[in-house]
């Protein structure tokens, strides 16, 4: 029987990724997936239920809105901080984050041999990655109304609009996620 539940789900990318030359896209990688493990994932470890990732693709399945909207930030924060020319990467690589909550199916994958949480909802959150503003993320209704009940005095969701997603997927209302400045936590 397939188990079915709620879970966040993250999916990002890096803008213009295609466009480094071979030797800047292997040493991206390498600088990318070990620094984000080491400096941003290994954080949250305990409380990822997945993560997989592809090139300059991450994608991170977690139980809890609150937390995998902390984990999108320091993600963001953390590339938007590293020093991309030092490392031998010419231009300063953005990232889109995309978030999304939704019941997903958690199946045994017959061809990695791991668990994957799959669905409708699974493909709606790698669609609103690529509509995000580089260096941002991007939230759905579903996650920001269960951001919103689950009473979080750290993060916000401010109305970006609706926007047409990729591969003919319809239409969807989206949210930046910021943190709530302290001014903003005290009143």
């Amino acid at each position: 029987m397939t188990r079915r539940s709620i879970k966040a789900l993250l999916f990002s990318d890096v803008k213009s990724f295609s466009k480094l030359s071979e030797k800047e896209c292997i040493n991206f990688c390498r600088i990318f997936h070990s620094g984000i493990q080491s400096d941003v994932l290994a954080a949250y470890d305990d409380r990822i239920v997945l993560k997989n990732t592809w090139g300059d693709a991450l994608h991170v399945v977690m139980d809890d809105v609150v937390t995998a909207g902390k984990l999108a930030l320091d993600l963001r924060d953390w590339m938007a901080g590293f020093n991309w020319q030092n490392a031998g990467i010419s231009s300063t690589p953005e990232i889109r984050i995309g978030l999304h909550a939704g019941v997903v199916s958690h199946v045994a994958d017959p061809i990695t041999g791991k668990f994957n949480y799959i669905g409708r909802n699974t493909s709606k959150a790698a669609r609103i990655e690529p509509i995000t503003f580089e260096g941002q993320v991007f939230v759905s209704q579903a996650f920001a109304a269960l951001l919103s009940a689950q009473g979080s005095d750290e993060l916000t969701c401010e109305y970006v609009g609706v926007r047409e997603l990729p591969k003919n997927s319809g239409s969807i209302s989206v949210y930046l996620l910021q943190r709530k400045s302290a001014r903003d936590r005290y009143r």
